[in-house]
């Protein structure tokens, strides 16, 4: 056998070895996906006799004049410190969004009763029992029959009717969600051997740069492109997944921040802690998600008060009586010194629909990375960091 034949033996096996090296790569499946629409998990009822049997929540005007019970006391608070929509409750005039430890409602505020919700088991109890970690609090039980699941910011904005599906607040945070690129969330998931089951998948959260359209009849329309903004590197985050049956479940993330603009205020930044993800793959081009973890009781409240509270009167909500429950409420991050809890369990439902991730080329990005930042939706995001909400 000659040298030359031998080395064209060899060749042929480094390529085809690199062939089939390529082939298994390339065989992998990318999915992509675009948010929606957005609820809070849990019970809501049409009547909502479930959930709040007590009736919903009182708005801060209600409070105010429950507060201050006749008309002369009314005005003078008004004139004394121009309360703006009669918002200056507090003993020097502070305002009751704002500075909510200082105002107690006289108004009862009922809280949710539901014990149905999607979501996770965030604290590895079956019970919700208190740990080292966590105050004992009740469970749910999601509609597919899985126990122990945590939800604790259900019970606090449960009642409040703007925030309830399809109030005020929770329709204009949906509407905004599709005006406002600042909105644009996507997941990307790479190296998927196989939709129904795969021991191991990556998933990238990011924020995207088109927007989303919708056919004749406002189905949103699957399969079209969508750029990932990669400059908004803050609000890119990568997680571990598997998928079960169908069903895309991540591992955990310490933290996974989301800068929304829900409307009417300002911007703000949804921090999560032990943050998880589902979707549902079964669902075709129209996939359903949940995304729960633990917010910050301090922090969630001021994102509220920055945005959706801002105008409290929309969101058929007081201020000083949230701030209240979602104390009462906490149920992780246990302080060791107070043991009291400071952050709360909350759960999201998403809808979505499938998309064509796409990433910068190299020659995009270098494009892309020496254009006037103002060029990029990623100032929008950037900008949503409120100086309050960093630590």
């Amino acid at each position: 056998m000659s040298k030359q034949y031998l080395w064209k033996i060899l060749g042929l096996g480094v390529v085809a070895a690199a062939s089939l090296s390529y082939s298994s790569v390339a065989s992998a499946k990318t999915l992509g996906f675009v948010v929606t629409g957005w609820h809070h998990s849990g019970t809501f009822t049409p009547d909502n006799k479930v959930e709040c049997p007590q009736g919903l929540g009182s708005d801060g005007r209600a409070n105010f004049k429950a507060q201050f019970k006749t008309k002369e006391e009314q005005e003078a608070q008004i004139k004394k410190y121009a309360g703006f929509e009669m918002r200056a409750r507090g003993p020097n005039g502070e305002i009751d969004t704002y500075s909510p430890e200082l105002v107690e409602d006289p108004i009862p505020f009922p809280e949710g009763q539901g014990k149905i919700s999607y979501g996770f088991n965030l604290d590895g109890t079956k019970d919700g029992r208190a740990t080292d970690r966590t105050c004992k609090h009740s469970k749910f039980t999601s509609p597919d029959g899985e126990t122990g699941i945590d939800n604790q910011y259900y019970r606090s904005m449960a009642c409040i009717t703007g925030m309830r599906p399809h109030g005020d607040a929770d329709a204009m945070a949906n509407s905004q969600l599709l005006t406002k690129m600042v909105n644009r969330l996507v997941f990307e998931v790479t190296g998927v051997d196989d939709e129904k089951n795969d021991e191991s998948v990556d998933v990238t959260i990011a924020h995207g740069l088109d927007k989303v359209s919708q056919g004749p009849s406002g189905v949103f329309i699957p399969n079209l492109s969508q750029r990932m903004d990669e400059k908004a590197s803050a609000y890119i985050f990568h997680v571990k997944a598997k998928i079960v049956n169908g069903v895309l479940i991540s591992d955990e993330m310490p933290n996974l921040d989301i800068a929304q603009y829900p409307g009417p205020g300002d911007w703000g930044i949804r921090a999560f802690m032990n943050a998880r993800i589902k979707i549902n793959l079964k669902d075709g081009d129209h996939p359903t998600a949940v995304l729960a973890g633990y917010h910050d009781v301090e922090r969630l409240y001021r994102y509220w008060a920055k945005t959706n509270g801002i105008h409290s009167i929309t969101a058929t909500a007081s201020g000083p009586s949230l701030y209240r429950s979602m104390h009462r409420n906490a149920d992780g991050y246990k302080d060791p010194k107070t043991g009291k809890c400071t952050a709360i369990s909350a759960s999201y439902d998403y809808q979505l629909v499938k998309a064509f991730i796409i990433r910068e080329t190299p020659e995009e990005k270098e494009i892309s990375d020496n254009a006037p930042s103002s060029a990029n939706a990623d100032v929008q995001v950037a900008s949503a960091k409120s100086p309050l909400e960093v630590k």
